[in-house]
């Protein structure tokens, strides 16, 4: 009975990891233009609506657009020239995936930084184990809490690794019944997850 647990435990595992996998179709790629100029291509398989953000670095919003008629691709071209000398952030974002890219705009000229994609992680309850899949674009650790909601006291913790395909599983079973948040916490984000024990 323990190796069926298992194997049922590794195949539900598989699944989700291949739910949270097959999202990838978010495509953002930036080009530099002629001075101030940043060229912007964005696609995805299905049409979609599109949130697009520009932040300066103390996280202040610059501009915003959603793209409301339901499009495969957008075609783009932005002028930084009116925007001061630092580093800016333009993010895309389509449901659970997010394409972030960092600028740096100096004396009227646009610069392509850095370029980072980030999925949300899957969290399932299945009885009383949570099961976690996360595709860890920012290769540094990973890190779970969880967190009594009423005493709001940790009650367990895993260090995860810094794989680009994390899945786990924990039993939450031995915790009293009540309200409980997961935390996975990344380089590039925190993810909360509410759980309810009864």
């Amino acid at each position: 009975m323990k190796r069926l647990n298992k194997i049922l435990l590794t195949v539900a595992l598989a699944l989700s990891a291949g739910a949270v996998m097959a999202t990838g179709n978010l495509s953002v790629n930036i080009s530099e233009g002629e001075g101030a100029e940043a060229h912007v291509r964005v696609t995805n398989a299905v049409e979609s609506q599109f949130e697009m953000e520009i932040r300066n670095s103390s996280n202040d919003l610059i501009y915003y657009k959603q793209i409301q008629q339901p499009l495969t691709l957008v075609l783009n071209t932005y002028d930084f020239s009116k925007l001061s000398n630092g580093e800016y952030t333009f993010s895309v974002k389509l449901d659970n995936e997010k394409n972030v890219t960092t600028l740096a705009v100096k004396n009227g000229d646009v610069k392509v930084i850095d370029q980072m994609k980030q999925v949300d992680p899957y969290f399932g309850m299945n009885n009383d184990q949570l099961n976690i899949s996360y595709l860890n674009h920012g290769a540094g650790d990973v890190t779970l809490y969880v967190y009594d909601e009423k005493s709001n006291s940790l009650v367990h913790e895993d260090v995860l690794g810094s794989e680009f395909a994390v899945n786990h599983a924990i039993d939450l079973s031995k915790l009293d019944n009540g309200s409980y948040e997961a935390v996975l916490v990344s380089k590039h984000g925190v993810y909360e997850y509410e759980i309810t024990l009864n």
